[in-house]
């Protein structure tokens, strides 16, 4: 198992300065840097439960998920996508860590065929297009890079209820439900869910 960084009192301070210093501003949402202490153990189990070497964002926004993922397993080869760029964002994370790559694309275009992407992730986070046909359209594309697990942002969210109904309904026969988040605590809705692909 590889070496995760521990969530201390360290780590969650120098999360909260760099998300609120060297990041950009979020197109929209974004993870919240007052709640780190709350979430990163959460990210942390995400990475013990896949222990993935490789890991495709879809919906990188201001890369709020993609600092904290990148905090806590510094070698992993992290790529993310959007249909917008934060260059402030992409800038900093390349910088500060070894393995980042960014493609700015719409998330129904995205194939393994295209050059600038792996041909397989052990990890993909699904966070872009919220919407019933954007959320079954990114289940469709992640399934062709063959990963072990899907994550699941805003899963049992009340704007995104159905999130939970495709995965546990439409996708049964090909998602195992591992683990649900749930952080009421912090704003109403945050969920999310790491789910085992079935092979």
């Amino acid at each position: 198992m590889k070496e995760l960084r521990q969530i201390d009192s360290h780590f969650v301070d120098e999360y909260i300065f760099n998300h609120r210093n060297n990041l950009g501003t979020p197109t929209m949402g974004g993870t919240d840097w007052r709640f780190a202490d709350i979430v990163a153990p959460a990210f942390r189990e995400v990475l013990e439960i896949a222990e993935p070497e490789s890991l495709l964002e879809i919906g990188f926004n201001a890369g709020g998920a993609a600092l904290m993922f990148l905090s806590i397993d510094t070698d992993i080869y992290y790529h993310g996508v959007d249909i917008q760029e934060n260059k402030k964002s992409i800038d900093f994370l390349k910088n500060k860590f070894k393995r980042v790559e960014f493609t700015r694309i719409d998330s129904r275009f995205i194939d393994p065929k295209i050059f600038c992407f792996k041909s397989s992730y052990d990890l993909i986070s699904i966070d872009g297009d919220h919407s019933k046909e954007g959320v079954v359209n990114d289940i469709e594309k992640s399934l062709l890079f063959n990963p072990k697990y899907l994550l699941f942002d805003d899963y049992r969210h009340p704007s995104h209820s159905y999130i939970e109904k495709i995965v546990t309904e439409d996708y049964k026969e090909k998602l195992d439900v591992v683990k649900v988040f749930e952080f009421n605590q912090c704003w109403q809705g945050y969920s999310f869910a790491i789910c085992k692909v079935i092979k």
